[in-house]
């Protein structure tokens, strides 16, 4: 044996022992469009949240798709809840009202309360997701405690839902 690759050995065996760290999701601390104050990952705790993020005017139909495959899926589900967020921090604040009352009046009732427009921590977002593709539709999984346990994205739900699907039904059981 080499003497010159055995630390190079002793910490590739050491990284690969320490467990990974699943990232936290960023405090959001906002309204959602049935007038309450949300925070999040604290909204969601004690569920499996899934978190479908928009950063985009285009990136509505596909966050609409993927939220209603969610709905349909895990909507009865007590143990899940799924929250949709517009961020919309990049817009001019004298338009941001007009953004908002126009997502609300497009949006039946009932689902008010898990659409959250964001107007906060728009870079940490972007970042958390590895934001590539404007127009996307950005999903992220928390775990019970908060934690980031899954990401995907992209425009429409067909590639990746399955995929999902599984993921999510693992953490539910």
């Amino acid at each position: 044996m080499n003497l010159r690759s055995l630390p190079v050995r002793v910490l590739m065996i050491a990284l690969l022992l320490v467990p990974a760290t699943a990232q936290q999701f960023p405090r959001l601390q906002e309204e959602n469009l049935a007038g309450q104050q949300v925070v999040l990952p604290d909204a969601a705790s004690g569920k499996v949240a899934v978190l479908v993020i928009g950063f985009t005017h285009a990136s509505q139909k596909p966050c609409e798709a993927w939220a209603k495959r969610l709905l349909q899926d895990f909507g009865s589900n007590p143990a899940a809840v799924a929250f949709q967020l517009a961020v919309i921090e990049d817009a001019p604040r004298f338009i941001r009202g007009m953004i908002t009352s126009g997502m609300k009046k497009g949006l039946p009732e009932n689902q008010r309360g898990t659409f959250i427009p964001v107007m906060h921590e728009e870079a940490a977002l972007k970042t958390l997701v590895g934001y590539k593709a404007a127009d996307d539709a950005y999903i992220v999984v928390l775990d019970r405690g908060g934690k980031v346990v899954y990401q995907t994205h992209s425009a429409a739900p067909d590639a990746g839902y399955s995929e999902l699907r599984a993921k999510l039904a693992g953490l539910l059981n």
